[in-house]
């Protein structure tokens, strides 16, 4: 009974936020500032002169909402299980519903009064920048919330959360920083639209908080609304997948790889020294060069497993060291160019010419270009990239019945295929806006999505991956059943180095940095550290950390937005991805059988049982 009383607080506590929180923004000033509408009345700190919006749905739809959060309060107090979930997912279908109609009036209003401007002579519409606010998302959430609740008081409930913990953990984890760095934000700055206002109550005090909040995430997230931050959040998410794959492959094999700035580093060493130096045709040091990227960083890490597998250092002492060794030796290669050893004069021919720590330029045949120019040469679509992936998906898919190996000859011929004939097809004219063709995201994308592949068929397809998994797992077992360990600990450090290495092909081969092909001093070798935070959210499997690296990648974009905007700092993202790291730590502050996989067996058993038990009484009634 307690948890239903628990429930009684939630929907109280929902009732105060729609109370408190403005639900829609018709305009926005370019300080942040906004005239705020709330079923009690419009809040309006700045004294902002607009049109009149005629809302008077609002009320209304506040007394809509006490009705559902009082019919739901009442359905958790029902006798049987099955109606309690019937009620709860039809509510939440209800609550769904009313956040979209609350959308649809309020964007009407907007145009409508927008139009009406225009057509009594304004030169402009006065009402910009519009956007739902807290008030509304809140409603929003709750119907999300309320379907999960409905399938939670089914039979096995439990056991479906636990099944999907994976999920689950990351999620919630996801969800307690946005809490927190909400309460930071709200503490750190001013309301919006407080700073000039002379006089103000709680009310207009704490809704003015409330969408700062909001619109500071609104902000944050907002480049997934446009292709040019899709584009943006791609192209910081790319190094992201490269460092989350090499900490999460050292996870799987039981080793805590800490080492990517310095196997970074490394990386565009080795693709600096073949991109610039490498005699030959364009293709084969192109080739040349993102493998030297992967050798740099496999170097690098297999010496410190090396170290483990022959002394016993422990891996992360070792890879920390050595980050400061990678650090110096790039020092050394371009920043300067003559040194003096034993008093001879050694002069270095890495660095260009000029102050700056950097080096030659990489040669244009091993530019690795950039994704618009690949779907669009010169202003013209090209069907090659788009046919080389829909083909290659699709064999994998259809030769489902074909052993992984030559399914995956098929796809990798398909995928050539395709491209060519795409590059046979004739194309269409677009318009490259100048602000898609300056992002910086390049075809290192599509071998971060190889490496995505190569990293679920080795570790999950493979015997050598198993064998290293088994080894993470339990390295006694694994030994007593005849696998070598030492041997598997060099080589999980060179391929978890390798992944690492790969981030070089985004900075220097595709001038992810500034647009310029070379590697440079100020190399961005923070990406290593962003790997831990990306391996623990994406719970070491390729679709999460996937899904972890584009979620970082919208962050990061959204960040630039919203210190220009609002003047927080692009810190935030770095105190959320901490806030993330500390969160999954502690399970999500969730029950222990969401973390420890044999509780959670246990769970599912008992659940399993439970359901069983349920069904066979069913069945009896209805026999009887």
């Amino acid at each position: 009974m307690m948890s239903r009383y628990l429930f009684l607080g939630v929907n109280a506590l929902v009732l105060i936020f729609m109370l408190l929180s403005p639900w829609a923004v018709p305009t926005r000033e370019f300080d942040g500032s906004g005239y705020m509408l709330n079923p009690l009345g419009a809040i309006n700190p700045a004294a902002l002169k607009l049109p009149d919006l005629h809302l008077a749905w609002l009320p209304m739809m506040l007394w809509l909402w006490v009705a559902l959060l009082l019919a739901a309060s009442g359905a958790l107090f029902l006798p049987d299980e099955r109606n309690r979930a019937r009620v709860l997912y039809i509510l939440g279908g209800i609550a769904i519903a009313l956040f979209l109609l609350e959308a649809l009036l309020f964007y009407q209003a907007v145009t409508a009064a927008n139009t009406a401007a225009v057509a009594a002579g304004a030169r402009r519409p006065p009402l910009r920048r519009f956007a739902m606010s807290l008030g509304a998302y809140v409603g929003l959430f709750y119907g999300f919330g309320l379907l999960l609740l409905g399938r939670m008081q089914l039979p096995g409930g439990r056991a479906f959360l636990v099944r999907y913990r994976g999920m689950v953990v990351p999620l919630v984890a996801l969800l307690l920083s946005v809490l927190v760095g909400a309460v930071i934000v709200a503490i750190l700055r001013p309301g919006l639209g407080l700073a000039n206002a002379q006089a103000i109550g709680l009310r207009e005090f704490l809704a003015a908080k409330l969408d700062l909040v909001t619109y500071t995430y609104q902000i944050l997230f907002s480049p997934v609304l446009n292709l040019t931050g899709i584009f943006s959040s791609l192209a910081f998410a790319t190094p992201l997948i490269f460092a989350g794959l090499a900490v999460a492959f050292g996870f799987k094999s039981g080793l805590f790889n800490i080492g990517g700035p310095g196997q970074i580093t490394l990386g565009g060493v080795g693709a600096m020294l073949a991109g610039v130096y490498m005699p030959g045709p364009g293709w084969l040091v192109f080739i040349v060069a993102i493998l030297a990227a992967a050798a740099g960083g496999a170097l690098w890490a297999g010496i410190a497993g090396w170290l483990k597998a022959r002394f016993g250092a422990n891996e992360v002492i070792n890879t920390i060291m050595l980050n400061y060794i990678a650090a110096s030796v790039l020092l050394f290669l371009v920043a300067n160019n003559d040194y003096k050893f034993f008093g001879h004069a050694v002069h270095l021919p890495f660095k260009a010419a000029g102050f700056e720590g950097r080096s030659e330029e990489i040669q244009p045949g091993a530019r690795i270009p950039l994704i618009i120019d690949l779907l669009a040469p010169g202003g013209h679509f090209s069907w090659a990239l788009p046919l080389a992936v829909v083909a290659g998906i699709a064999v994998y898919i259809g030769l489902g019945r074909l052993e992984l190996g030559r399914r995956l000859l098929a796809a990798g011929t398909a995928i050539i295929a395709g491209y060519l004939l795409g590059l046979v097809l004739p194309g269409f004219a677009v318009k490259v806006s100048t602000d898609l063709s300056s992002i910086l995201f390049n075809g290192s994308f599509l071998l971060a999505v190889l490496a995505l592949l190569f990293y679920h068929f080795f570790l999950f397809r493979s015997s050598s991956g198993y064998e290293l998994r088994a080894v993470g797992l339990a390295p006694k077992a694994a030994e007593y059943a005849g696998v070598n360990l030492n041997r598997k600990i060099v080589v999980a450090m060179l391929v978890s180095g390798a992944l690492a290495g790969l981030v070089a092909t985004h900075y220097v081969l595709g001038a992810g940095v500034d647009g310029t092909f070379r590697l440079k001093q100020s190399l961005p070798t923070d990406a290593g550290f962003f790997g831990i935070a990306i391996a623990l959210m994406g719970q070491n499997t390729p679709l999460g950390i996937f899904m972890a690296s584009a979620l970082f990648g919208v962050l990061l974009s959204g960040a630039t937005t919203l210190n220009v905007q609002l003047g927080i700092s692009r810190d935030l993202v770095t105190v959320l991805q901490a806030l993330i790291i500390m969160f999954i730590a502690v399970g999500g502050l969730l029950p222990r059988y969401f973390t420890d996989p044999l509780k959670a067996a246990q769970v599912e058993t008992e659940d399993r049982t439970r359901q069983d038990e349920l069904e066979a009484k069913a069945t009896k009634a209805v026999g009887d």
